[in-house]
């Protein structure tokens, strides 16, 4: 059996890597008190690039994945938008405003981050599709941050993937103790899925520590 096939084969039911560069050791939950509402094109659900899941993981106890765009099934807002704390859509469209120290002084928590999730042309069509999300003020990131996700292109160096995007948004609203918690973890999985994906199965030294 070829190494890649092989990869396929023994591949975590949990991390969906290869059981050989298996992450789940690395995960640990952090506590916080914004609530993360994660809108998931179904299309993403068979993706092992997709990061959506990670937040979940990481935060099991706040963050929580809705599916939109299944077929012959209506989405519908109102579960989200259920949820307590300020609603706050993550997304950089034309009407978003900067999240930083300020838009927190101004605008107390504690919060709900609303996040698109899918391709960037499936996540910019959410918020104009729903109508429900019209009232919720959009956010987006400050400007210099870099995505750090090497297993899709980008298609501008500044869109993140939503992991990232969630990370550096609670960086913001909770503290930069989450935001470190998180991208620690973005970072080895990331590593170890491109180790995976290599076929080399001798960088052992890249392997996460147990």
């Amino acid at each position: 059996m070829s190494q890649r096939r092989a990869g396929h084969v023994n591949r975590c039911t949990n991390c969906r890597i290869n059981h050989y560069f298996c992450v789940c050791s690395e995960l640990s939950t952090f506590s916080i008190q914004t609530n993360v509402s994660l809108i998931v094109h179904v299309s993403e659900l068979k993706l092992t690039s997709n990061t959506a899941q990670f937040v979940e993981k990481n935060l099991p106890d706040r963050a929580e994945i809705f599916i939109r765009g299944r077929m012959n099934d209506t989405f519908v807002a109102d579960p989200i938008l259920a949820r307590s704390g300020r609603a706050l859509f993550l997304f950089p469209d034309e009407n978003s405003v900067e999240l930083n120290a300020e838009f927190v002084s101004q605008n107390p928590g504690p919060y709900h981050l609303i996040v698109p999730d899918g391709s960037w042309t499936q996540a910019k069509r959410v918020k104009k599709r729903e109508e429900r999300f019209d009232s919720v003020p959009t956010v987006r990131l400050p400007a210099g941050i870099v995505g750090e996700y090497k297993l899709r292109k980008a298609p501008q160096p500044e869109w993140v993937s939503t992991y990232e995007a969630v990370a550096y948004a609670l960086g913001i609203l909770e503290s930069k103790a989450c935001e470190e918690h998180m991208m620690k973890f973005f970072r080895k999985w990331v590593q170890a899925t491109l180790n995976s994906r290599s076929g080399n199965f001798s960088l052992s030294e890249n392997l996460p520590k147990k």
